[in-house]
């Protein structure tokens, strides 16, 4: 019976072909011949359980058989490394324990990668795992979410009017829409804009469908992100930061998950996906 991996032959070295499929759980049968993964093929030559032929060295056998970022077989042998079955398309892993079944994949995301919402969303359900170059392991599961608070959002304001670049009004509903200050209610610019009807922006739509969910919605500023939001009351914390993405590098979305557990809040991510708002719930796991 024959080992292959990319056209590179292996015999092995202390097991039967069957021990090597119960134990490992790798390999496709195709006739006679146990056809490897890279992943699977650099996983047991490292265990010394298959050599290849001709003889060569880790560098030659990596050459050879693996032509993806080496990062791809650290996630593998992290899998691995924990007695679980993976299987590998790409940069997904799909795993289980022995005798269970395959969850959701593990998709690996390098600090720098530049992240597209719409790309990030329909992997979801997903856990992402990223290795640094000091071979330090985050993971975090991230998945769809239609939120929706129970805040008072019926807002009416009597007419605003503006001094300068502010605008302010006499009389709002419900108590949390503006900022008192020397007797009046100040606007900030989404709330002029929600009260005039005027979305400018991508951030002036997120800031109405927000409303719409029934959240009180404020600003995000000192928190490094476009909103905080309540789910009923301002006497409770801020339950969500919410920031809106097109296309991020990894690492910052990486630190705003981290800034918003230190300040014990959850981290929503909406984007759109063609017209609609679409949101994604992220949160750090210790472990898988």
């Amino acid at each position: 019976m024959e080992i292959v991996c990319r056209n590179t032959h292996f015999v092995l070295s202390g097991m039967d072909i069957s021990q090597i499929i119960n134990k490992y759980h790798v390999g496709k049968m195709r006739a006679n011949v146990l056809e490897l993964d890279p992943c699977e093929c650099i996983y047991l030559y490292m265990k010394g359980k298959i050599m290849p032929e001709p003889e060569m060295g880790l560098p030659q056998v990596i050459s050879s058989v693996f032509s993806e970022d080496l990062y791809i077989y650290f996630v593998y042998s992290i899998l691995k490394g924990k007695g679980l079955i993976v299987k590998r398309d790409g940069n997904k892993f799909f795993y289980k324990k022995p005798g269970g079944e395959y969850g959701i994949p593990v998709i690996l995301i390098k600090e720098g990668d530049l992240i597209d919402f719409s790309s990030l969303y329909v992997d979801l359900p997903a856990i992402f795992i990223t290795v640094d170059e000091e071979k330090s392991i985050t993971y975090f599961r991230a998945d769809f979410i239609d939120p929706e608070g129970n805040a008072d959002s019926d807002i009416s304001i009597g007419n605003p009017e503006k001094l300068n670049n502010i605008y302010y009004t006499t009389n709002s509903h419900p108590e949390w829409f503006g900022q008192e200050f020397m007797g009046v209610k100040i606007l900030n610019q989404f709330e002029a804009n929600y009260i005039s009807g005027e979305l400018k922006t991508d951030e002036d739509k997120l800031y109405r469908d927000l409303i719409k969910r029934h959240f009180i919605v404020k600003s995000g500023f000192k928190y490094g992100q476009n909103f905080r939001i309540y789910s009923d009351s301002m006497e409770n914390h801020a339950e969500f930061l919410v920031s809106l993405m097109t296309s991020e590098k990894w690492y910052k979305i990486s630190r705003a998950i981290r800034l918003s557990t230190s300040v014990r809040k959850k981290t929503l991510i909406a984007g759109f996906i063609g017209d609609d708002l679409k949101y994604i719930y992220i949160e750090r796991l210790r472990d898988i």
